[in-house]
């Protein structure tokens, strides 16, 4: 039987959650469109499980085009108001806006010759940070790094990254190993 980390027992019956943890979760990912949606993703977190989110995120795919970034940073005002009505996704007028902001200076970014990737990235020096923790509630909710982190993307404009959310982050897309010791995937 698969060990897994004890957040996931919680949702035993939930394949969409096992196949997230088993198969995503604390992965490294290089991969910017990817990068962009597990931060949209986290974002959308904030306040919210993680359950609500994965049960939306095809419906935010759709609505975010796949968040392919130059799609995203081209959304207008209508586009905005058509998704604070769209009852499939998670409608926070600040969390939307906040995405679309956030891919635009990411657009930038990309035609200063600069990405996501690279800037989370050398946060670490490249290096994996194993958390070592026996018991998920032992994970911290923030660290240096995800307050560094936060700094750093909110003087750069972004929106919605605070440290809470950019250690989930961080963990999401395998920068911080925060499996369980015990888990089978750790």
């Amino acid at each position: 039987m698969t060990q897994r980390c004890s957040w996931v027992a919680n949702y035993s019956d939930s394949e969409l959650m096992q196949n997230y943890h088993d198969l995503e979760w604390g992965c490294p990912c290089h991969d910017e469109q990817r990068l962009f949606e597990m931060l949209c993703l986290e974002m959308f977190q904030s306040g919210l499980s993680w359950a609500i989110v994965l049960s939306k995120r095809e419906n935010l795919r759709r609505a975010f085009f796949n968040f392919d970034i130059k799609s995203v940073a081209s959304m207008t005002v209508d586009q905005v108001k058509e998704l604070l009505a769209n009852t499939s996704i998670i409608r926070h007028r600040g969390k939307i806006e906040a995405v679309i902001n956030n891919a635009r200076i990411l657009q930038q970014w990309h035609r200063d010759g600069k990405n996501l990737d690279q800037y989370i990235w050398q946060t670490t020096q490249n290096q994996i940070i194993d958390q070592k923790i026996s018991d998920y509630h032992l994970a911290p909710s923030k660290t240096v790094i995800s307050e560094k982190l936060a700094k750093q993307f909110k003087s750069n404009g972004f929106k919605f990254v605070g440290p809470t959310v950019l250690q989930a982050y961080l963990q999401a897309v395998g920068i911080i190993n925060a499996h369980e010791l015990s888990c089978d995937f750790h």
